[in-house]
């Protein structure tokens, strides 16, 4: 499906060069000359267009046959401007000049009737616009009519994804945070168990029941490794936007597209530090174009930070590898005789000789 928008280039002519072409009798040969004339010259952003054969003019449907007098007959009229020896084409724009009748039928008075009807349309149209649209001051929801149906359309950010609730670890509330049910039902098992026990055993069985619980307390769970693991994905999510966002000086909330490149980021365990760092350093090196240029995405962030984490990864081996080559490789041997020891044999050699 063709999608044609300006960006891509424009033919930017005045309304009174359109009014004087609709208004004046030209043949279809000869506004299609001139069409092709305007495309090759204000269509490339020049005042001149370069049209080194006259055959050339066969691409917008002019017969070769005909080409020369319909571009005579123009030039003669004050319309076309013609370079003979470089072959190079022009718009005549003082259309006063031009020597071609009006068509017939033609009112200028409704002409700019219709033309003030339409631009009323435009303003009834923009207001009503203005009127209908509301938008939510963070703008993570949009409010939107058609028809006088409101439509509610949901902008996809991280605050809205679909995550599993996290409970906290002591919902009761109890001083002792982290204690499960298994190590009360066990404490109360010690408890019945000493009761004809002596103070010594008690305070003994006590003793190695708290050492245990304080080791399994240390531990973390499964699940409670899953949740921490997800707060510090969102803690890492929400520096690494909020940093964005700062530098950036506008928005409120990152694009779907910046959250693909957090998940990237998040899987290749790059650290929030160097993140971070990527984040400021493409800032500080961005040299504007012009007053339109400016970071509009994550992703113009995302080599430089790739690049810090893969230098400081270099980095981290080269330092290895030079510990593992400053360690001494010729250590003495822990059984190497000592003088003393060496003195001692001398000494039980000499005897074993005089006793033989």
């Amino acid at each position: 499906m063709a999608n044609p928008q300006p960006e891509n280039g424009f033919v930017k002519l005045a309304n009174e060069i359109w009014n004087e072409i609709i208004r004046r009798d030209f043949s279809k040969r000869q506004k299609d000359i001139i069409l092709f004339i305007w495309r090759l010259s204000y269509g490339c952003g020049k005042k001149t267009a370069l049209v080194p054969l006259l055959k050339d003019f066969e691409l917008c449907g002019v017969g070769y046959q005909n080409i020369r007098k319909e571009i005579d007959h123009l030039s003669n009229c004050k319309v076309v401007s013609w370079d003979q020896n470089r072959n190079v084409f022009s718009v005549n724009k003082d259309y006063d000049q031009w020597q071609i009748s009006p068509v017939k039928g033609w009112d200028e008075k409704k002409f700019k009737d219709l033309i003030s009807k339409n631009l009323d349309e435009k303003k009834i149209n923009s207001s009503q616009n203005k009127k209908i649209e509301k938008r939510v001051l963070h703008g993570d929801l949009l409010f939107a009519s058609q028809n006088k149906k409101w439509l509610l359309l949901k902008i996809r950010s991280h605050s809205f994804l679909k995550r599993e609730a996290r409970l906290p670890s002591n919902p009761c509330g109890c001083k002792k945070k982290g204690v499960s049910k298994d190590i009360i039902k066990n404490n109360i098992k010690n408890i019945s168990c000493c009761l004809g026990k002596s103070d010594s055993e008690i305070g003994q069985a006590f003793t190695t029941q708290n050492e245990s619980n304080s080791e399994s307390q240390d531990a973390v769970p499964a699940g409670d490794a899953d949740s921490n693991r997800e707060a510090n994905e969102l803690d890492y999510r929400k520096q690494v936007a909020d940093r964005y966002l700062a530098r950036r000086g506008k928005g409120l909330e990152i694009t779907a597209k910046d959250e693909l490149i957090l998940d990237e980021l998040i899987a290749d365990a790059v650290p929030i530090h160097i993140a971070l760092a990527g984040i400021d350093k493409a800032f500080n090196t961005f040299k504007p174009k012009h007053k339109k240029d400016e970071i509009k995405s994550l992703s113009y962030c995302e080599g430089i930070i790739y690049a810090l984490h893969t230098e400081a990864i270099e980095q981290s081996e080269k330092m290895k590898d030079t510990k593992a080559s400053e360690a001494p490789d010729n250590e003495p041997p822990d059984n190497i005789p000592t003088e003393e020891d060496v003195q001692r044999m001398l000494a039980e050699m000499r005897s074993k000789r005089g006793g033989d």
